[in-house]
């Protein structure tokens, strides 16, 4: 069992999908690059976090970037990703069926 954080891990899944998206989509990197929220929601169908900000920074040749996370205390998220877990999922089944589409008991 993994003790990191999920909100990093959900973090470093979409970094790595936009990153992946952007390395063979020269339109979708410019747009990562202009405009994160509409980049996010043109490769997720949504934007997860409207009110996050998000910053795209372009390594140049020469250069490395490491980005630190806000440290974040692991037992309480953010309100945005409160809001998203809060809304839950619902399924239901009914059948319907009248006594003419029950199977007949054999005759003894």
């Amino acid at each position: 069992m993994t003790t990191e954080n999920p909100l990093a891990e959900v973090r470093r899944h979409a970094e790595k999908l936009l990153t992946e998206r952007a390395q063979s989509d020269a339109t979708f990197r410019t747009l990562l690059k202009d405009n994160p929220h509409a980049a996010l929601k043109q490769l997720l169908g949504t934007d997860p976090v409207p009110a996050l900000k998000i910053t795209v920074i372009e390594e140049q040749p020469g250069e490395a970037v490491i980005v630190l996370p806000a440290a974040l205390d692991a037992s309480e998220l953010p309100d945005e990703l409160l809001d998203l877990a809060s809304g839950g999922i619902s399924f239901s089944s009914f059948v319907l069926f009248d006594e003419k589409s029950m199977p007949k008991k054999p005759a003894k």
